[in-house]
């Protein structure tokens, strides 16, 4: 099996046009995350992608952290790899299956738990924010404190 047949089998499994491969890249918007999907350089496995957003300035070395305990953890991602874009810089979720024996139901379960994956991802991302805002008040309002000798409100440091 390569690409082409499978996104016109995935097509016609679902009852939708206009999936077509261009240029050796499947595009589509799947939930409103924008995802592609390739052969592998050695033609043996579909390889999808999916953007998640771009990392949050704030914090980024916490958000970094995080994604690569996901990815070593492989708690946070069930064995999809979290990436970024070398050419936008974009956060992107990555995974791959076989063509070797894929059958067509395998593949929308896979397909359906990646875009599962992606959707907690980009939710991840957006509550990630708040939380960084948050940390960084909390560490002004302690550094703040510190300049007076207190470890906590209303705490002297002796």
């Amino acid at each position: 099996m390569e690409l082409e047949q499978l996104m016109s089998a995935f097509a016609e499994t679902l009852g939708i046009e206009g999936i077509e491969v261009k240029d050796g890249t499947c595009s589509m918007t799947i939930d409103d995350i924008p995802m592609e999907f390739t052969e592998s350089p050695d033609g043996l496995a579909v390889i999808g992608a999916a953007a998640i957003g771009m990392p949050p300035p704030e914090k980024p070395d916490a958000f970094n952290k995080m994604l690569l305990e996901a990815n070593t953890q492989l708690y946070g991602t069930q064995g999809i790899a979290l990436g970024i874009s070398p050419d936008s810089g974009e956060i992107i979720l990555l995974g791959g299956l076989p063509f070797q024996g894929l059958e067509m139901k395998e593949f929308c379960k896979a397909l359906d738990e990646f875009v599962n994956k992606a959707e907690e991802w980009r939710e991840t991302l957006e509550n990630f924010r708040p939380a960084a805002e948050e940390a960084a008040t909390r560490d002004e309002e302690a550094s703040r404190l510190g300049r007076f000798g207190m470890t906590a409100p209303g705490f002297m440091s002796v």
